[in-house]
């Protein structure tokens, strides 16, 4: 009876931990729609009340901070949106020291139930964020700072996942994956260079400048996979290293990022008496309206706001490299439950008939409950970024954002007056157009 009762409260203790990442899940969900209705004040506030009823866990402290960077950047908060970019930084790079004993746990538990180390496109794109922050700060050097972090990131991603990769399959003692990283044609941003251009340029370094325009022109040039949009004229392009020409940044962005999905995929081997179920997570499009967004300057000149980066594309690119892991992690953490389930089953069995029955079913319902996909992920994170720069002259000016569909719609509008404090001064207008 005792064997009984600890094999019930066992499947009790997993339904709760199942359920704690479904009600976030909802949680996300609510996020979603509040950040959609452009309350972004709202957005803070919500996420708060959340933190407080410990919707988010520990283990979600990277989400956590991700989500409340976006909402209080958005929300005109930007002190405290670096402080929660930071913080999601910071423990993304404390994760990552511990990620090969991190990944080998998850051959047993599932992935919902460790700690949230935040997907590598999310670390690349939480820089950007904190670079538009300090120029809305005025500090353009750690600026600067923030949007070389980009560059250097993306560097790291080979490294990083051949070195976990070949330390798992040294863990790996069923000899049935393949630990072997995925590949990425991602190599440089185009956003984190363009705004490391203008950074350079408006901190008078001018060689540093020229050097980032050149890798911002390779991006598009080597990564036609990545970037299959018409670039912004090179004229366009070139005047960025030309500090004097412009004292007004313009940085909008449309859509939403990625979603992730969960497929599960269930096999009975009859003659073995074995149930696997594998819950894979993947990564699905969110398709935007927007085409093409303009700015409208005293309601007299029309400039075209370049479309930049498609940061949902990158992203999706980006995630191809620890994919093949995940997939594999997932596969062996399943044969481990449903053969540890057998084995403790024909244990059992061997004393009491019914009790190895009841103990192989219990293990079947385990596996069916707690084998779930993490779908946690970035979801206040845009989907496409623009720029362009404009010279205004000093004194306040009416700037309207319009937002266009492939038929020359406008889906949005937004006015804000700005004022334009010097020539030689960094102006940043954002807008974004979340639906």
């Amino acid at each position: 009876m005792g064997l009984h009762i600890r094999g019930l409260l066992s499947l009790q203790i997993l339904l709760l931990t199942s359920c704690s990442a479904y009600k976030l899940d909802s949680a996300q969900a609510s996020l979603r729609t509040s950040f959609a209705s452009r309350n972004y004040s709202g957005s803070v506030a919500l996420l708060d009340k959340m933190e407080s009823a410990r919707v988010y866990k520990n283990k979600d402290a990277v989400l956590l901070n991700l989500e409340q960077g976006t909402a209080n950047h958005f929300a005109g908060n930007y002190h405290q949106s670096n402080r929660h970019f930071t913080r999601a930084e910071d423990h993304i790079d404390f994760l990552f020291s511990k990620s090969i004993s991190r990944a080998i746990k998850s051959f047993i538990n599932n992935d919902n139930t460790l700690d949230y180390n935040g997907e590598d496109y999310e670390d690349i794109y939480l820089n950007i964020f904190k670079a538009l922050n300090y120029i809305h700060l005025d500090n353009l050097e750690s600026a600067l700072v923030e949007a070389r972090r980009i560059a250097f990131k993306l560097t790291q991603l080979n490294i990083k996942y051949n070195g976990l990769a070949e330390a798992l399959s040294k863990a790996d003692t069923t000899g049935h994956a393949s630990w072997e990283p995925g590949k990425t044609n991602v190599r440089n941003s185009a956003y984190g260079h363009y705004l490391a251009t203008i950074l350079y340029a408006k901190t008078n370094k001018p060689d540093d400048a020229r050097i980032e325009y050149e890798k911002l022109l390779k991006a598009f040039e080597d990564q036609s996979s990545i970037y299959t949009f018409s670039p912004p004229e090179r004229s366009r392009l070139q005047a960025i290293t030309q500090p004097e020409r412009y004292n007004v940044l313009v940085n909008c962005f449309s859509g939403r990022s990625l979603q992730k999905v969960q497929n599960d995929v269930r096999l009975y081997l009859d003659e073995a008496d074995l149930y696997l179920k594998f819950s894979l997570p993947s990564l699905e499009m969110y398709e935007t309206q927007v085409q093409k967004v303009e700015v409208v300057i005293n309601d007299t000149l029309r400039k075209r706001v370049d479309l930049i980066e498609e940061m949902d594309i990158v992203a999706r690119d980006v995630y191809r490299v620890k994919q093949p892991i995940i997939y594999a992690r997932t596969m062996i953490r399943a044969l481990l439950k449903a053969t540890g389930t057998n084995a403790l089953s024909r244990q059992l069995g061997k004393k009491d008939e019914t009790l190895g029955s009841l103990s192989n079913l219990l293990g079947k319902i385990g596996q069916e409950v707690t084998e779930k996909a993490d779908l946690r992920g970035w979801q206040t994170l845009p989907g496409k970024a623009y720029v362009t720069v404009l010279n205004l002259p000093p004194g306040q000016h009416n700037l309207t954002i319009n937002y266009f569909s492939s038929g020359n719609r406008i889906l949005f509008s937004e006015s804000r007056l700005l004022e334009v404090t010097g020539r030689h001064s960094l102006e940043l207008v954002e807008s974004l157009y979340w639906n």
